[in-house]
């Protein structure tokens, strides 16, 4: 091709370089040098003249001097914009014209990659940008930077598993002088790894060793969600460095070697199947077709050598500290097998102690040998800790609303000061905290030490998010069933840190109106203070389970509506940097109505409620509470957790010399843990929960303040409020019925002609739930962020609600209601103080496992969630009815399928 060839061309009139004369006459004198005229540049379209002429030293009205016009000659070449270029001299009277005749490389004006499906046009760019191939839209078209762009192509897809693909390119020319360049890719099969073996290994088993391989594994259910069964020769010798040789140094084995691993790749191939659902889950598969692809299998050779321990270990330079605190940090002691990763972690330790007292330039230097014969690792540290710094001054880029005083307030290094690295970390984690910024890292916070003074400076970059968000909401879910609401927040107002709320819900279940304000620092101290208003109103109607099957059942899973009107005030005040202790009172108003006058009457039998009219009352509730509370906070993020651990230990006071007409309490606490795995990408999450609550001064607790579970706030795959423990209730009804003979026909009075009658109670059990007094709840989730906004978290949760006190569930009431228990064979009235009878096994435990998708919605900073769950524990039971007749079939569902937004924790 014409581009692929140098084409050079320098003519030069000799007339004006070589002297004039005949052979055996005698030299004249050289001509004079002659003057640049003019220089011309022409062939030129895109590229300007001038672009040109910058990159050559030769100039108008100057000699004209050969030497230099080649060295222009090279230059302009050698910017790469052209296919051809020469240099003509033309001579007039005046002097001389330089002309620069080119050609210019065509545009590529376009790029496409036919048959790419393993990976993103962005992960193309971004792999082209760090390789540096210099191709892209707009740019020369260079076929060496095409080949280098097809070898970055290969590599990329090689780490996608497609060690095989093929790669061409066309490039088609467009008019006037551009092309369209496209790669035709065939990806080719896929590589998974099929099996990885060791050998020569004895300390750990092939298990192990595969369990510590952190990006490579063999093909399985998980590895193929995550993409780590894909073989890749980069990730396989990452993970035998760190993780095969890292686990054998934490047992001393220091001078393992580790061969290079033998690739064996084989054809595979196998049937598709098709996976049909039917009747609880239960999957009939049946072929549609085959695939194939190729596996690897790997076999590794180790040399595991000799176990070393620590011997003799020395600093030097350290004045801040003495030998004995320093090998505590590292926490090994000479004679100990030798760890390499506890002195890994002991430098970073280490350097977090020096940062804290501002040695931010310490620097190890680091001296080893080992001792053969006795099998022992000499190290000797060398410290050489250098100046001790002060900050200088600290500012703040990127806060355009946010007031610098309200990011101050939460850093806990101050100007003028010993400059603490330590405190600086945990600052940022506070500033994360309170969710007003993109997540900060270390790397934001930008330390500028003084070259001459020992003083520093310190710049961080925070990116602001919206404080305002104005959003409407809606969809289905287990608490709220069918919704729609309307919410305004600002997160900052007027970059004060100051927090307003106001939502309005509406819905077939709930409706809520909530207006809220928050003080993070009243009167400029950190006493965080605030209040809020709100009117809530909750139906827990999902219909009678045995209702029109049964017969008259007056009780179900139809418990009861309730709404509240009230407001809530609230201080907090820091003790530690992540702990807090807190107050808050409430009071608010409620009334319950419940489905039917069975369903209030059963309620009211078995409970003193509330101190006004000495039994049982649901209407217009005077609820007066308090709760002191102590929390331990060290989440990254409000929003997105990704890691931290929180603790919340409170007491809900209810009654009592507070007012009102109810006295209960109800202790709480809550646990959450959150670590980042697989290089931060993932996050695992664990939530445990413990809730008790009993009444005091001879009352109970009202029956929507007692425990009940299930739903997407707690076990996910059970229906919201359906996990309580069961009562079974006989209850009866006496009437006359008439006499029959011994041929079941009515016995009639001969005197009146009328049927003769006696009075028979009829006997009718049903089964409700009426909630526990206790339960304990933990939640599991591993978070796999997969595409911008959208997640996904497989999950487990188990659970537990049951009666610790047996006390609070008996007849109070026994004059209004008509219930019976069996006894000896025969039923009689219930008393005062009778128990309440419990449905075996309905206070077991319960247990979902299952799979979320999750995308985040910016406007609430929530995400919406499409929830599968299998429930492997659940109550299903048949209940013998005490009056005899058709049994109770208890059945709680296998499996559920839900949407909703907010997270479970």
């Amino acid at each position: 091709m014409f581009a692929e060839r140098t084409c050079l061309h320098v003519m030069w009139f000799i007339l004006l370089f070589v002297p004039n004369g005949n052979p055996g006459v005698s030299e004249e004198p050289p001509a004079p040098a002659k003057i640049i005229k003019e220089i011309r540049i022409i062939g030129t379209r895109r590229v300007p003249s001038d672009t040109v002429k910058f990159h050559m030293l030769s100039q108008k009205n100057t000699l004209l001097d050969p030497n230099l016009l080649d060295r222009d000659f090279k230059a302009v070449w050698a910017t790469g914009f052209f296919d051809d270029l020469k240099i003509e001299l033309e001579e007039d009277d005046d002097g001389i014209i330089v002309l620069f005749q080119v050609k210019e490389k065509p545009l590529v004006r376009d790029i496409k990659y036919d048959g790419l499906k393993s990976a993103t046009l962005s992960e193309v760019l971004d792999k082209l940008k760090e390789k540096r191939v210099g191709l892209g839209v707009e740019t020369p078209f260079d076929p060496s930077k095409v080949q280098r762009a097809i070898e970055v192509l290969k590599e990329l897809l090689a780490s996608k598993g497609h060690q095989y693909a093929t790669i061409t390119y066309e490039a088609i020319d467009v008019p006037p002088s551009a092309k369209q360049l496209r790669f035709l890719i065939d990806e080719g099969p896929k590589v998974k790894v099929k099996a990885i073996r060791f050998h020569g290994n004895t300390v750990y088993s092939e298990r192990q060793l595969r369990q510590a391989m952190k990006y490579i594994k063999e093909k399985g259910f998980l590895s193929n969600i995550t993409g780590k069964s894909t073989y890749d020769q980069e990730r396989l010798e990452a993970s035998l460095e760190t993780g095969v040789r890292v686990k054998y140094n934490e047992k001393g084995y220091v001078r393992l070697v580790i061969h290079e691993p033998r690739v064996e790749i084989q054809e595979a191939s196998g049937i598709k199947m098709f996976s049909l659902k039917f009747r609880r889950w239960k999957v009939f598969p049946f072929p549609y077709g085959t695939w194939s692809g190729k596996h690897a299998f790997i076999d590794t050779n180790l040399d595991e050598g000799h176990q070393y321990r620590l011997g003799n270990v020395s600093f030097s330079g350290n004045t801040q500290f003495r030998r004995d605190q320093l090998l505590y940090v590292f926490g090994t002691r000479p004679g100990e097998i030798f760890n390499g990763e506890l002195i890994k972690k002991g430098f970073e330790n280490v350097k977090k102690l020096y940062g804290a007292r501002g040695f931010i330039n310490w620097t190890p230097i680091v001296h080893q040998d080992f001792d053969e014969e006795d099998k022992l690792v000499n190290r000797a540290f060398d410290f050489e800790e250098d100046r001790q710094f002060t900050l200088r001054h600290l500012d703040f880029v990127g806060n355009n609303s946010t007031r610098d005083y309200v990011i101050r307030r939460e850093i806990l290094v101050n100007e003028g000061e010993i400059f603490n690295s330590a405190l600086l970390d945990i600052s940022l984690l506070r500033l994360n905290q309170l969710g007003y910024f993109d997540v900060l890292k270390t790397e934001d916070a930008e330390i500028k030490p003084d070259l001459k003074l020992p003083e520093v400076d310190v710049i961080l970059k925070v990116k602001e998010k919206g404080r305002n968000s104005i959003g409407f909401t809606g969809g289905v879910s287990g608490y709220g069933g069918s919704y729609l609401g309307l919410n305004y927040s600002t997160q900052n107002f007027l970059g004060r840190g100051e927090v307003f709320d106001f939502m309005v819900q509406g819905g077939s279940r709930t409706s809520a109106y909530v207006f809220s304000f928050t003080e993070p620092y009243f009167q400029d101290i950190p006493l965080t203070t605030g209040f809020s208003i709100f009117h809530r109103r909750y139906s827990n109607r999902q219909g009678d389970l045995y209702g029109g099957v049964y017969g008259y059942v007056p009780l179900g899973r139809e418990l009861f509506a309730q709404q509240s009107t009230g407001f809530s005030v609230f201080a907090s005040h820091p003790v530690r940097p992540f702990t807090r202790i807190g107050l808050t009172y409430s009071l608010d108003r409620s009334s319950t109505a419940f489905s039917s006058p069975q369903t209030a009457a059963f309620f009211t039998a078995f409970q003193y409620t509330d101190i006004f009219t000495g039994r049982g009352n649901y209407t217009g509730l005077l609820r007066s509470k308090v709760t002191p509370s102590l929390t331990y906070n060290t989440i990254n993020n409000p929003f997105q957790p990704s890691s931290g651990k929180s603790l919340t230990a409170a007491i809900e006071v209810v009654g009592g010399p507070l007012g009102g007409g109810l006295m209960y309490y109800r202790p709480i606490v809550e646990a959450k843990w959150f670590k980042p795995v697989n290089q931060r990408r993932n996050a695992i999450g664990i939530r445990a929960q413990f809730v008790h609550v009993s009444g005091y001064g001879g009352l109970q607790p009202p029956v929507f303040d007692r425990t009940f579970m299930g739903g997407e706030d707690s076990i996910r795959g059970f229906d919201f409020y359906s996990i309580s423990p069961m009562a079974l209730m006989t209850q009866g009804t006496t009437g006359k019925v008439p006499d029959r003979d011994a041929g079941g026909f009515p016995i009639v009075d001969p005197t009146t002609g009328e049927v003769l009658t006696r009075e028979r109670t009829t006997y009718s059990s049903f089964i409700t739930p009426i909630g526990g007094d206790t339960q304990v709840l933990v939640n599991m989730e591993y978070r796999i962020p997969l595409l911008g906004p959208v997640s996904m978290a497989p999950f487990v949760d188990w659970g537990k609600n049951w009666v610790a006190k047996k006390s609070s569930l008996q007849i109070a009431n026994p004059e209004s209601t008509s219930y019976y228990v069996l006894e000896n064979g025969t039923f009689r009235h219930m008393r005062l103080g009778d128990p309440i009878p419990l449905v075996a096994g309905s206070e077991r435990f319960r247990s979902t496992v299952g799979l979320e998708f999750q995308v985040i919605l910016p406007m609430i900073n929530a995400p919406f969630r499409i929830i599968l769950g299998y429930n492997p524990s659940r109550f299903n039971s048949t209940i013998a009815r005490p009056e005899s007749g058709t049994d109770f079939y208890y059945r709680e569902k296998n499996h559920d399928f839900r949407f909703t937004v907010g997270r479970t924790f």
